[in-house]
């Protein structure tokens, strides 16, 4: 046996126990905004689909930066979206809609994917998020 082995037969395991903490139901691609016929409510629709499924949002800082100068953000948190291993490739500048959560602070809130994930043994496809307003 090799460490090498040893990681490659551990992988699926780790792999189903990362998506067994995946509480989030999202959905990634292209958004537009519109308005609900019924309620003039403005909504934002999904146009382009590119996943939809289980997924985890968590911030990889539990930092909060105060600054008290003049353009300097008053708060730095780094948000990131864990999907299960396999999912097909989100695109950068992606959008994430979050339908529901075990947390539902979470539900409702709407990120932009900034880049590719770190791939290769891992036991979940991670990708930067920024948190859209």
């Amino acid at each position: 046996m090799s460490l090498g082995s040893d990681i490659a037969a551990a992988l699926p395991g780790l792999r189903a126990e990362a998506e067994s903490r995946m509480g989030e139901l999202v959905q990634v691609g292209r958004f537009a905004d519109g308005v609900d016929e019924v309620t003039g409510d403005p909504t934002w629709d999904l146009v382009l689909e590119r996943y939809a499924g289980k997924a985890r949002v968590r911030w990889g800082s539990r930092e909060v930066t105060n600054a008290d100068a003049p353009s300097t953000p008053v708060t730095v948190q780094e948000p990131y979206l864990s999907v299960p291993f396999g999912t097909v490739l989100l695109r950068d500048n992606d959008e994430v809609l979050v339908v529901g959560s075990d947390d539902p602070v979470l539900v409702g809130r709407r990120f932009r994917v900034q880049g590719f994930p770190v791939a290769g043994a891992v036991t979940a496809h991670r990708y930067p998020l920024e948190e859209l307003g």
